[in-house]
């Protein structure tokens, strides 16, 4: 009988190591879905964003026009701030490159002074399209 008490003491122990070791793999995964759902979203935005301005005539409308692809893209909530990165680019009349910025929050910061959130940034040229 006392083989049997400690067999099953041994996996309980087992148990709790092993799930010291997998619980914290499963909530870094957390925060890779994040970041790789913040870093999509960010290209998505900029791209929306870069068509908008290059369907304009000016750089004054190109700016504006890409302030509200920027304004109207919806955000997930683990994105707490997006915005225009630099003021757009407006070459002549030939293309237009917008940059984005996302932030994200980590659903799991990292303990112990590690970040509890990554910046994404995206450029993107698109040719002009809005001359008449």
């Amino acid at each position: 009988m006392k083989i049997s008490r400690r067999k099953r003491g041994t996996s309980i122990v087992e148990t709790a190591a092993g799930l010291f070791i997998i619980i914290p793999i499963v909530l870094f995964l957390f925060d890779v879905a994040a970041a790789v759902l913040a870093q999509t979203a960010n290209d998505s935005m900029c791209k929306s964003a870069a068509r908008a301005a290059a369907e304009t005539d000016s750089a004054g409308r190109a700016q504006a026009a890409a302030q509200t692809a920027v304004d109207r893209f919806p955000a997930a909530g683990y994105i707490t701030s997006k915005r225009l990165f630099r003021p757009v680019q407006y070459n002549a009349g030939t293309s237009v490159t917008v940059v984005t910025e996302i932030v994200c929050r980590f659903p799991v910061p990292i303990p112990f002074g590690g970040p509890d959130r990554m910046n994404f940034v995206t450029d993107m040229t698109e040719p002009v399209v809005g001359q008449l």
